[in-house]
């Protein structure tokens, strides 16, 4: 990741924990976990090893977020952590909702992307793509 990408991967992941709190009660955003330079309190791995970039759990929700860069939303690597972040949502006994943020150019690859992806893992979560444009925060 080049400089340039790194700088847009924390406003993408800045966009995202704006998102997470629309799914979020009020009382609990502080519990929301963002991976983040110098966060004390960064979100846990998956059973797979993967970190998302946010991480909610409380009582029968969970919300998975990613945020990914026009050239890292189609890699292998990529598409491992999201066959891992849905794995969890479909495991979760409880309301799960995994939310990735993109480049609007790339929303519809990415939704296409996630939209195959679930076919192989099936469940009771949500799915939500969300296309980013610089200059929207």
């Amino acid at each position: 990741m080049n400089m340039s990408e790194s700088i847009q991967h924390l406003q993408l992941v800045n966009a995202l924990k704006i998102e997470m709190v629309s799914y979020v009660p009020e009382d609990c955003w502080k519990l929301i976990q963002i991976d983040s330079p110098g966060s004390v309190n960064p979100p846990p791995y998956t059973t797979d090893g993967y970190r998302p970039d946010a991480y909610y759990q409380f009582r029968d929700l969970l919300v998975i977020g990613e945020a990914k860069t026009a050239n890292d939303v189609d890699t292998r690597h990529s598409r491992a952590q999201y066959e891992s972040y849905l794995k969890e949502c479909s495991r979760f006994q409880g309301h799960s909702r995994f939310i990735m943020i993109v480049p609007l150019l790339s929303q519809a690859s990415a939704h296409n992307i996630l939209r195959n992806m679930r076919r192989v893992t099936p469940g009771d979560y949500a799915i939500v793509v969300k296309g980013w444009w610089e200059g929207a925060l």
